[in-house]
């Protein structure tokens, strides 16, 4: 039983109007209190959906699997397929939600989310897209800084020079979710070498405090691997990659140039290759300048401010 929570506008206590659902999809939480349904106001994942629900949408924000009520479970980090079922299943408990309460909304449905959120925004989309499109309308979606060029981004990672600390802590946990997701079963020596390997073993926190690029640490066997199209932990990348269909809804990626987290590559591999499937609503929206983190904040006005355009 999965979890998540819904924002309704306070201007509901007019219920002659009716708004429309956005589909919150939070970036990397470090603990349950940093999801939706932690209800903590110090962090943006909590403030940004009452930011939406402010300016008039109906906000349903999927926690994803491992946190909240699935809170003892392993969180599958950027795994497409975990993120998009959460994301559509949080959508449709949403729909019922409001029937229950006998509260009207427009049938209109956006989608928006940044970081890991950006990912797991653009597969949900694909899944509604075809699975979904005759019970919901999807009027545009937002995605930012996203890594869906997953076969291009850890070919970045492992080739060049990244920053250490908290970077470090979110490449390593997706390497070792992909192990186990898809039954790698490999040790942690076989991804990176010692004597980081040791102190990944002992806690996974302990790579905040590894300063080197990643790809000191990688071992040259996961660097052939992700170079290699046959080999196991290549195929989960490859599955996990969100740039090989055409999307029919108006879509734009937000990315800055100087992400130093989640490299612009994944946004411009992204848009170039879905365009030439024949997405031709889809738009790249590329910013000059912006770290990471501080960047969503931008991200978040600007997507508003485009739904706001698209309801016109």
């Amino acid at each position: 039983m999965a979890s998540g929570i819904v924002y309704l506008p306070s201007q509901l206590k007019n219920p002659a109007k009716k708004y429309p659902i956005l589909s919150y999809q939070h970036a990397t939480a470090y603990s349950d209190a940093e999801a939706p349904s932690g209800n903590n106001f110090s962090v943006p994942n909590f403030n940004y959906p009452l930011y939406f629900a402010t300016y008039g949408y109906i906000v349903a924000c999927p926690d994803y699997i491992g946190y909240g009520s699935t809170g003892k479970i392993p969180h599958d980090y950027e795994h497409r397929q975990t993120l998009a079922r959460a994301t559509v299943d949080m959508l449709l408990a949403t729909k019922e939600f409001l029937s229950k309460k006998n509260i009207a909304w427009t049938n209109d449905v956006f989608l928006t989310g940044y970081s890991e959120g950006g990912y797991a925004t653009l597969a949900a989309q694909k899944l509604l897209e075809e699975d979904y499109s005759t019970e919901f309308n999807l009027a545009g979606s937002s995605c930012g800084a996203g890594p869906y060029a997953m076969p291009a981004f850890f070919n970045y990672l492992t080739q060049k020079s990244t920053i250490g600390g908290i970077a470090n802590y979110i490449y390593i946990w997706e390497t070792l979710s992909y192990n186990r997701i898809y039954g790698l079963n490999r040790p942690i020596s076989y991804y990176f070498k010692s004597p980081y390997a040791e102190q990944i073993t002992q806690s996974i926190d302990n790579a905040r405090s590894i300063t080197v690029s990643f790809d000191k640490i990688c071992t040259d066997q996961l660097k052939a691997d992700v170079l290699n199209p046959s080999s196991a932990f290549r195929k989960a990348l490859n599955d996990n990659d969100l740039t090989n269909w055409k999307t029919k809804i108006p879509t734009q990626l937000i990315h800055s140039e100087q992400d130093e987290i989640i490299p612009f590559l994944t946004s411009q591999k992204a848009y170039t290759a879905m365009r030439q499937r024949g997405s031709s609503k889809l738009t790249l929206v590329a910013l000059k300048t912006g770290f990471h983190v501080p960047t969503s904040v931008l991200f978040m006005r600007r997507s508003l401010n485009w739904f706001e355009s698209l309801k016109i």
